[in-house]
């Protein structure tokens, strides 16, 4: 009766943690490139949600050619951020062309290399800050980790060939439907080309089917 006892005892344990973790998710990591040249550089898709938080890290280098200074995603702090020319940096709190983000209509914060947590509620963008964006170049890559619970996902339109910013979700029609695209698999965001690829393997049975 003890052993029966202890088995019963291990097996909901065993039960109770693997409830535990599926209610917590999985951690995965999607990857943007975040070009210097707009506002935002990207719109990840990933939406976070209340009281949940991402861990951005990034590399790469970006150049505000007018300047000849070329810098990382921690940007350059010796530059006067506060200079209203051109409307004003991004955020002048933040160091001169490095990475910055924001989630939903939260105010953009200073990223950097990372890692670096973001909070809020909303669509998780990225953007380099600058006062002027016509004249840039380089770019940087974002790596973001996150748990599969703490966000939904926006979609876009088309197959997305090309595209590895956006999780895609097929014909016009079908853009910004949450949870229509499955989390990443592998730690990518570019899970749209899966769906190109499925796209084309139905193409072939359809003609198979032809015939």
């Amino acid at each position: 009766m003890k052993i029966l006892k202890c088995l019963t005892l291990v097996t909901g344990v065993v039960l109770a943690l693997a409830a535990l973790g599926s209610a917590a998710g999985t951690l995965t990591t999607s990857n943007y490139v975040v070009q210097p040249t707009t506002v935002p550089g990207v719109s990840t898709g990933l939406v976070l949600k209340k009281g949940k938080q991402v861990t951005v890290t990034a590399t790469g280098v970006v150049c505000a050619n007018y300047t000849n200074l070329c810098v990382t995603p921690d940007g350059d702090g010796s530059v006067n951020t506060w200079y209203t020319g051109n409307g004003g940096f991004e955020q002048p709190e933040a160091s001169a062309y490095g990475l910055i983000g924001r989630v939903g209509s939260g105010p953009w914060v200073e990223v950097g290399r990372g890692p670096t947590s973001l909070s809020g509620k909303g669509e998780v963008v990225f953007a380099v800050n600058d006062d002027a964006y016509g004249d840039n170049d380089g770019y940087f890559e974002v790596a973001v980790s996150y748990t599969t619970t703490a966000v939904t996902r926006t979609c876009w339109p088309g197959w997305g060939y090309g595209d590895d910013n956006h999780v895609h979700c097929g014909p016009p029609g079908l853009a910004n439907q949450p949870e229509q695209s499955s989390q990443p698999t592998q730690g990518s965001s570019n899970e749209h080309g899966k769906a190109g690829e499925d796209h084309g393997k139905a193409g072939e049975e359809h003609g198979n089917s032809g015939r």
